[in-house]
């Protein structure tokens, strides 16, 4: 025979669960920390980012992040105040940041804000954030026809030279691959041109179709031209 749970509070147990649990607030039952992504409930730290404030929460920061945990620990300013300013990124990229740290999970809008997310990764040093930025805008790239390489805006010699300032070794390596293999498309823009010595040297040996390719090509078709020209109509 089951019997009733009993509930003890600070004056008189309760003997039922469910007028209990009623009259705990909703956020209590909401096991996401999602649910205090930029609330001001309990947050004991506040960021400012291009005349906006973010609110935050020290403990999931600092159990996140290594940077944090001795950025709030250490002896810095920042374990002092709670007003802490932030430089180098946009308010969106360093909510998508946060969004993070509290959930462990991230989803950029396109290959540019993806970019911009893993340089926050790089800066506050969390490589996993930076590895899945790396694999989003690989993916993104692989997925795209050649129509839509050659008519996109995005700089993509500029995503290589941010990709190598900001140690990301994995993407500018696919990156030059990436210009090599769609040599006839990339070589048409102008940012072709920003290529340093070394990295042109790469893509030149490395380009796809290489010259032997093109040469034998054009040869065949020279070959299969002549032939036609030499066809009798029966």
């Amino acid at each position: 025979m089951l019997k009733t749970a009993v509930l003890f509070t600070d004056r008189q147990p309760i003997k039922n669960c469910k007028t209990y649990q009623a009259r705990k607030p909703l956020w209590f039952y909401n096991t996401s920390l999602k649910f205090f992504l930029n609330k001001p409930m309990l947050a004991d730290v506040v960021f400012e980012i291009q005349g906006a404030t973010v609110p935050a929460h020290r403990a999931i920061l600092v159990a996140r992040c290594e940077v944090m945990a001795a950025m709030f620990n250490g002896n810095y300013m920042e374990a002092k105040s709670v007003l802490i300013p932030v430089y180098g990124v946009s308010k969106e990229t360093f909510l998508s940041f946060l969004e993070y740290l509290y959930t462990d999970s991230c989803c950029p809008a396109g290959i540019f804000q993806a970019m911009c997310l893993l340089i926050c990764a790089e800066m506050y040093q969390v490589s996993r954030l930076q590895h899945i930025c790396e694999l989003f805008i690989i993916t993104q790239l692989q997925s795209m026809p050649s129509r839509e390489l050659a008519s996109m805006n995005l700089d993509i010699v500029d995503l290589l030279k941010k990709a190598k300032f900001h140690h990301s070794d994995c993407l500018s390596t696919w990156l030059l691959h990436f210009i090599a293999t769609n040599y006839l498309i990339f070589s048409q823009k102008p940012e072709f041109q920003d290529l340093s010595v070394e990295e042109r040297s790469f893509v030149e040996k490395h380009r796809w179709p290489s010259n032997m390719y093109l040469k034998q090509l054009a040869e065949y078709r020279k070959y299969i031209h002549s032939r036609k020209c030499r066809c009798l109509i029966m």
